[in-house]
């Protein structure tokens, strides 16, 4: 019986093989042993069709509710949809670290948001201290299924690739981890990634949000 992974990644595969047609050069071995060698599913996943993506995540645990989120997720990275004001992006990046709260006491995340505006090409440098604010809640013992934390890791690599941002994947994944019900304290920060203006991050001296000044969108 195939381990949950190779299972997993074989039905990714035949689907992309349906839409998009089969690549004879592809070595399944090869991506089996080396998930982040897997080009094909971490590009080629993004241009399926919705139909297409829900037949992937629905071999996965909480697939279908996944699948909902990274649909939204890529239609309004891709759509440029979301436009926000810097004061409306605070308001968000200050709901993120609320949500936050209800699962971890750290004083980083009462600490007063504060802004600095930098250009594109100084980003990097400006961020080179700085964490995400999920670094906070690495300790929590979330006690998930080992399935679903398997999944999480199949995932992890492809969800990263669509908007280039860990917050959009945490925001994705959340249903392996907690009750979608409630919190939802990833949201805020992937809804700041995806505009490609707002970076929400934690410094020494607490949480700030860079802001691209430079972006044309």
């Amino acid at each position: 019986m195939e381990d949950r992974r190779r299972s997993w990644l074989r039905h990714w595969h035949s689907v992309i093989d349906a839409e998009v047609g089969a690549d004879p050069s592809f070595d399944f071995g090869a991506a089996y042993d080396d998930p982040y060698g897997d080009f094909r599913m971490h590009f080629l996943t993004w241009d399926l069709s919705e139909d297409a993506l829900h037949r992937c995540f629905d071999v996965l645990p909480l697939g279908r509710q996944m699948a909902d989120r990274a649909i939204e997720m890529r239609s309004l990275y891709r759509g440029n949809a979301l436009k926000l004001s810097d004061d409306a992006a605070v308001d968000l990046f200050q709901a993120g670290l609320d949500a936050y709260c209800q699962f971890s006491d750290d004083p980083e995340l009462r600490k007063p948001i504060r802004v600095r505006q930098v250009t594109s090409d100084d980003l990097n440098s400006a961020t080179a201290n700085t964490d995400r604010v999920a670094v906070l809640l690495e300790d929590v013992d979330w006690q998930i299924p080992a399935e679903n934390g398997e999944a999480g890791s199949f995932l992890r690599e492809t969800l990263y690739r669509l908007a280039h941002s860990y917050d959009v994947v945490d925001h994705i994944e959340w249903p392996l981890v907690g009750d979608t019900q409630s919190a939802e304290p990833d949201r805020p920060f992937a809804l700041l990634a995806i505009t490609g203006i707002y970076f929400p991050l934690l410094d020494e001296d607490g949480p700030v949000l860079f802001v691209i000044t430079d972006n044309t969108g």
